[in-house]
């Protein structure tokens, strides 16, 4: 059995957001300016079609469309591409994986069909087919979703790995220490990716990186952070970090409280180009005072973004 191996799977990887236009369909030109302006910050990776990027608001079709234009933008500008092949049913999921293997992808994030939670014999039948369709190329880093849709610990990740040996990585918040620690003591050798406030602690016992939200309102100063953290330089990253999470807790937690989405509200405040705090029916767009609680948040805990008159939020 051959398993898959992380090689460049470390870093910073911002979410590419989704825009509608004409007809409702992703504004690809939208998804290119992006592509580039994360390429110009100097991110180690981006991915699509995970939750940040609406994934459960696209049927195949127009998920196929955003995968083969991001694939070609993501190589033009010379960056490492993930791509998420979570669906709600078996069939739709490898329908993803087999696009995502044909498109050359780097890797995709994948959550198991997660609306009926799955038995053990259930769990095997679905990743050893994730490993056939996989094949030898396509490295799996496995997602445990951001609403505890799929509980994941050491334990379970060595059994899933003996299914799917495509297996190359996680996808977690990291605030579950137990589990957590689980999962860097058990497999070592995988690339664990974990969220920005708790990206200190982990990276120091073995975490690979963040895909990141934060990188949507500060690439570079996401990627400056972890070049701290890669260097060892410890005190300068946890001053960056405490700063980080005072951020969270003071900005981005009353939205997340409010049931808004976070991670276009931080894109508009970090000006990512072509993306406004639009999300897809039903969901409505993050309001005009939690986005401006969200901005000044930003300003007073992270003053180095501002060195000119902040971006109009919309």
């Amino acid at each position: 059995m051959t398993f898959a191996t992380p090689n460049t799977l470390r870093g910073i990887w911002p979410p590419v957001l989704i825009e509608s236009g004409d007809g409702g369909r992703v504004d690809l030109g939208a998804v290119s300016l992006s592509v580039r302006h994360f390429a110009a910050a100097g991110v180690h990776g981006t991915y699509t079609a995970d939750t940040a990027s609406e994934f459960y608001a696209m049927e195949f079709d127009e998920w196929e469309d955003l995968a083969i234009f991001f694939r070609a933008s993501a190589r033009d500008a010379c960056l490492p591409a993930g791509i998420g092949c979570t669906w709600t049913n078996h069939t739709g999921s490898l329908r993803r994986i087999e696009c995502a293997r044909e498109l050359g992808y780097d890797n995709i994030h994948l959550s198991q069909p997660y609306w009926v939670r799955l038995n053990p014999a259930a769990q095997e039948t679905f990743w050893r087919a994730v490993g056939e369709a996989a094949g030898d190329t396509l490295k799996v880093i496995v997602y445990a979703g951001s609403q505890g849709q799929f509980p994941l610990d050491g334990e379970s990740l060595l059994r899933l790995r003996e299914y799917c040996p495509a297996i190359a990585g996680t996808k977690t918040l990291g605030f579950d220490a137990v589990a957590t620690n689980s999962l860097l003591a058990r497999c070592p050798d995988l690339a664990h990716f974990v969220h920005e406030q708790v990206l200190c602690g982990w990276s120091g016992l073995g975490a690979a990186g963040c895909f990141s939200n934060l990188a949507g309102l500060a690439p570079a100063f996401a990627v400056k952070w972890f070049g701290h953290i890669e260097r060892g330089d410890w005190p300068a990253a946890f001053d960056i970090q405490r700063r980080v999470n005072r951020f969270y807790e003071e900005g981005a937690v009353p939205v997340r409280r409010a049931g808004y989405f976070l991670d276009k509200a931080m894109a508009v405040v970090g000006g990512v180009p072509g993306i406004t705090t639009r999300q897809r029916p039903p969901h409505a767009a993050v309001p005009p005072e939690l986005l401006r609680g969200l901005q000044s948040a930003a300003r007073r805990h992270l003053p180095e973004l501002f060195p000119s008159p902040s971006p109009s939020a919309e």
